[in-house]
């Protein structure tokens, strides 16, 4: 059994690699699904399936080992989104007529013809925009990224650009990092098998590949705003290795969990303030911070989750819950909503392969979204909106439930009123589990 310690900064690593995004939504448990299925890969292969490969392997970066950057957008007109196992449209050659109607098993049904190159071109938001297959569309507008790119993750850029974390449906299951262009074009390399987060007005983006001692922070454009390295060991005590927590206008927020804590950086000035260890989110507004963690118990490990208040000096918890397996308190937090009403998150679900949408106010804990009874909708990626009353899903629609076998696009409300955006779709195989097709940004 993993010790207290242990638990919490692989939970912390995990958790950011590919739901680590700082604006309101996604499953963050889903990248330990993702991680378990990497390493059933990895064994099968005959490579260590240690944690500690996990956080030390050093991956080859996407101009080594992932071919060409993704396909600028087509400009002209767009083709249909296949299924896994039909054919792509040639990379980078644009259609000269309007896709026909896809196929509601076999692709959205949002295709259709983009801006002309003497039109503006419509720019991607995080209401509009969400990943399919291996595009990335908004309005009438299709980014053709790289044949066969599986996006496990992805966020919209003040710019109109992206951040995308992905890998290939064919050869390595090695996660990569991207800053793109509004068009698709690869502007940043951010690393291998890392982590990153956004801030709420996207303008900044806060990253730390896999192999990698240094925390970077980000413009939307892909310049370097700042860099700190990760304490090393000073011959007696372990080398602190930081996670990345959240950005929020010129402060970047780190956890190295339990032992070492969380610390609050202005890459302005560089100076640092110590935290509460397990900072997983910072309200807009910095006054609140979220934390998360895990508590070791004979039978499983118990989630915890509390707010405290970052203006007092000595950050007094005003809520804290703990709970587990599906108990509604096992409630797992990964931003603030816009107006930092409430704590966005899932509730773990179905052994980490699917997830319920959580929400929860931050005032008394009170829960609004996701637990148990009617108030569960469950499936992958998510974002709760500006207006914080409704949200848009990459939804679990299987009858039964599990195993996940059918994925639709959805906006909905908080009472649950729910519309479909994008056909259902067949799930994708990997590899003896099953991922969505859909991506929406978080």
């Amino acid at each position: 059994m993993t010790t207290p310690d242990q638990a919490n900064e692989l939970h912390a690593l995990l958790r950011q690699h590919a739901d680590g995004v700082e604006v309101s939504g996604d499953f963050a448990p889903g990248a330990i699904a993702r991680r378990r299925r990497d390493q059933r890969t990895r064994a099968v292969l005959g490579a260590a399936a240690a944690v500690a490969v996990i956080a030390v392997a050093v991956p080859t970066v996407w101009s080594a080992g992932r071919g060409t950057a993704p396909v600028p957008a087509l400009t002209t007109s767009t083709s249909s989104v296949p299924s896994p196992s039909s054919s792509v449209p040639t990379e980078g050659v644009p259609s000269t007529t309007t896709a026909p109607a896809p196929s509601a098993t076999t692709a959205p049904p949002t295709a259709g013809t983009t801006t002309t190159p003497e039109t503006v071109r419509a720019t991607a938001t995080r209401d509009t925009a969400y990943a399919v297959d291996d595009t990335i569309r908004f309005g009438d507008t299709v980014v053709q990224l790289e044949k066969g790119t599986v996006v496990e993750s992805l966020a919209v850029l003040s710019n109109g650009g992206f951040v995308l974390q992905s890998h290939l449906s064919t050869g390595s299951s090695q996660s990569e990092m991207e800053i793109l262009s509004p068009t698709g074009r690869t502007v940043r390399s951010l690393g291998a098998s890392g982590m990153y987060v956004v801030s709420p007005d996207g303008s900044r983006v806060l990253a730390k590949g896999g192999s990698e001692d240094t925390v970077v922070v980000y413009t939307a454009a892909g310049g370097v705003v700042a860099r700190l390295q990760d304490p090393v060991s000073d011959g007696t005590t372990p080398a602190v290795v930081r996670q990345v927590a959240a950005v929020v206008g010129d402060r970047a927020y780190l956890d190295a969990g339990a032992t070492s804590g969380s610390v609050e950086w202005n890459v302005a000035t560089g100076e640092t303030r110590t935290l509460p260890a397990h900072v997983v989110a910072v309200s807009p507004d910095r006054t609140r911070a979220a934390l998360q963690w895990f508590v070791a118990t004979d039978a499983m490990d118990e989630a915890c989750w509390a707010v405290v208040d970052l203006t007092k000096p000595s950050f007094p918890k005003t809520v804290e819950r703990c709970g587990a397996g599906e108990n509604p308190a096992m409630f797992m937090p990964t931003a603030f909503s816009s107006r930092g009403t409430y704590l966005v998150g899932s509730h773990y679900v179905d052994g980490g392969f699917w997830f319920s949408a959580g929400v929860v106010r931050v005032s008394d804990g009170t829960t609004v979204l996701g637990g148990t009874g009617d108030r569960v909708v469950s499936g992958w990626t998510w974002h709760l909106d500006d207006d914080e009353s409704t949200f848009r899903i990459s939804r679990n629609t299987s009858q039964p439930l599990s195993p996940a076998t059918r994925n639709t696009l959805q906006q909905c409300s908080i009472a649950l009123s729910c519309n479909d955006v994008g056909a259902e779709l067949p799930t994708r195989d990997a590899g003896g589990s099953t991922d969505p097709r859909y991506t929406v940004p978080r």
